[in-house]
């Protein structure tokens, strides 16, 4: 069943840390607006163009982009892929499941 939080586990007995799924998608989309050759796809499926679903406390983030004509897209990719873990990892101390990049079209 999706959840619209997941829960971290803590070393302390004072409670628990629950982050909403929007919290992630929000630094994806940050990372994507740092980035010169990317924008982020919208559609009428997804409205900022990140899908991110929490199923059985796993976050899987789905990302459509645009990729401009000149760069390399694998290599695009596969550092917009990194950074994105990286920045989930560094600021929430949560390992994501499961990046996809989709590339669905180019900017000219």
């Amino acid at each position: 069943m999706a959840q619209d939080y997941i829960v971290l586990e803590t070393e302390n007995e004072l409670g628990k840390v629950q982050l909403n799924k929007t919290v992630f998608s929000s630094i994806a989309k940050n990372v994507i607006d740092e980035e010169e050759n990317v924008k982020l796809a919208e559609s009428r499926t997804f409205k900022n163009g990140i899908v991110t679903k929490i199923e059985d406390n796993l976050l899987t983030i789905k990302v459509s982009i645009k990729v401009d004509h000149k760069a390399n897209v694998s290599d695009v990719c596969a550092q917009l892929q990194n950074k994105i873990f990286e920045s989930i990892s560094y600021m929430t101390e949560l390992k994501p499941d499961s990046i996809e990049i989709e590339v669905v079209g180019f900017i000219f």
